[in-house]
């Protein structure tokens, strides 16, 4: 598979998350995507855990794999790989969360090292921002702020719990969630219109 083909998974990636969530909450009972996390789909003891682990472990598969279309578009540019980088640890941590279904110990541990991918737009804005025009950077940057936002809000439970009520924490997760994915269609997007310009340049 070559790179340009790579760099477009990133848009099928957030199609796939963001659908596969809603169709696979809708058959499990009395699930609410208010108030429950996207994980609650797949924890020990659920109907749907088998199914949740394989559609989350093929979710992480992709990023991995898109993150290696990205450090290779970089290294063929001579930009920095970093970005690429961080996208990697998203997907192997997706594959942590997925072999550690909730409530095991671990699946909060890469959970949280998930935070690690969702820098990954302030390394985009930091390292490309002079490579892919002046769009991309300020979309970057405006997702970074919002995955801030959404990090801040996931968290506040544990040491401000009246920040809002728990019955949304459901829209909570998702909102930092669907941000990140909605960030590596862009990243899709601009990489693969990037790399067709330069081919033809060349």
């Amino acid at each position: 598979m070559d790179t340009k083909k790579i760099l477009s998974l990133g848009w099928v990636i957030a199609l796939l998350f963001i659908t596969g969530t809603f169709v696979l909450g809708s058959l499990l009972a009395d699930y609410s995507f208010i108030s429950q996390t996207v994980s609650e789909i797949g924890q020990e003891g659920s109907p749907l855990n088998s199914a949740w682990q394989i559609f989350s472990l093929l979710v992480g598969l992709l990023i991995i794999v898109f993150s290696i279309g990205i450090i290779s578009f970089g290294r063929q540019n001579k930009w920095s790989i970093i970005p690429g980088i961080f996208i990697l640890f998203a997907g192997l941590s997706e594959f942590g969360i997925a072999l550690f279904p909730s409530p095991h110990s671990l699946h909060n541990v890469f959970g949280l090292s998930m935070t690690i991918g969702y820098f990954s737009p302030l390394m985009f804005f930091l390292l490309w921002k002079d490579k892919l025009g002046a769009s991309f950077k300020r979309y970057s940057l405006f997702a970074f702020v919002l995955i801030l936002l959404g990090i801040f809000l996931n968290l506040s439970p544990a040491f401000a719990s009246q920040l809002y009520p728990l019955e949304y924490y459901g829209l909570v997760q998702r909102f930092l969630l669907f941000i990140f994915y909605i960030y590596l269609a862009f990243i899709s997007f601009s990489t693969s219109y990037s790399f067709s310009n330069i081919k033809k340049a060349a």
